[in-house]
């Protein structure tokens, strides 16, 4: 399938340039313990032998991940630098709908024409919907109206073209917005930079997860997006004016401009 690397090859992870590593690792069963006079000779190899599955060095293969992630940050890099950018449905959360459908693209659709609008379509209406029942500000809801909006529009999107029901979109886009409930902006040195860019990687991998939890299920669900949108709107006019989009607060203060 296009765009998936191959597994790491073993012997790259077990060469001599671990071998501070597999020392590292062997050191505590080479020195004599208390805790080995109470053990046979047997228990002590089984011991050890779990012990050492455990700590063998791996590299985790999840390229789905890693494309969504890459695609994000791309974006939002562009926007950093001052680049071209689609305001969707903010500058600063604009690489979450672009990496979700680019990654749909590149490994699941069969009618790119077809897919690209359906999935436009669908993020739009939802993004309409916080619009007119919220906010897709920053400034007035915290992060939570961009990432988390960014969010909820692409998990109905990516379970549309994945074959959804309508009911099952409406879960997606429920979950989306959900888990982002509560989320601030408080951007260090008041640059889209940090935390935002990686907040829009992790915004696109919780969509694509969003997604497959709603169409694992049969579109029953306990919370309605009308439901979530109301309490985002609550919560963004009680979250305090530091955490919205002023950095005056949160890692806008923690993390230090040097």
């Amino acid at each position: 399938m296009r765009g998936f690397y191959s597994p790491p090859d073993q012997d790259m992870l077990s060469g001599p340039h671990n071998s501070a590593i597999s020392d590292g690792t062997a050191a505590p069963f080479t020195r004599p313990s208390i805790l080995e006079t109470s053990l046979t000779m047997m228990q002590r190899n089984e011991l050890n032998g779990v012990f050492r599955k455990k700590q063998r060095s791996r590299r985790p293969h999840l390229p789905h991940l890693d494309y969504l992630s890459v695609y994000a940050i791309a974006v939002n890099e562009e926007n950093a630098a001052g680049g071209r950018v689609v305001t969707a449905p903010t500058n600063g959360a604009a690489g979450v709908i672009p990496a979700v459908l680019k990654y749909y693209l590149e490994f699941l659709s069969e009618d790119p024409s077809r897919d690209i609008l359906e999935f436009l379509f669908t993020a739009s209406a939802i993004g309409m919907l916080y619009k007119r029942g919220a906010s897709i500000s920053a400034a007035e809801m915290g992060c939570q109206g961009e990432v988390g909006v960014a969010c909820s529009m692409s998990a109905a999107a990516f379970t549309a073209v994945m074959g959804g029901t309508p009911a099952q979109v409406e879960n997606a886009d429920e979950i989306g917005m959900e888990h982002n409930l509560g989320l601030t902006c408080d951007p260090v040195d008041g640059l889209v930079q940090i935390p935002c860019i990686e907040r829009n990687a992790l915004g696109a991998v919780k969509a694509v997860t969003a997604a497959q939890l709603a169409l694992q299920g049969d579109g029953s669900h306990r919370v309605s997006l009308d439901q979530v949108i109301e309490t985002m709107r609550q919560t963004g006019q009680d979250m305090m004016s530091k955490y919205k989009e002023t950095s005056q607060g949160g890692l806008a203060v923690n993390v230090p401009v040097c």
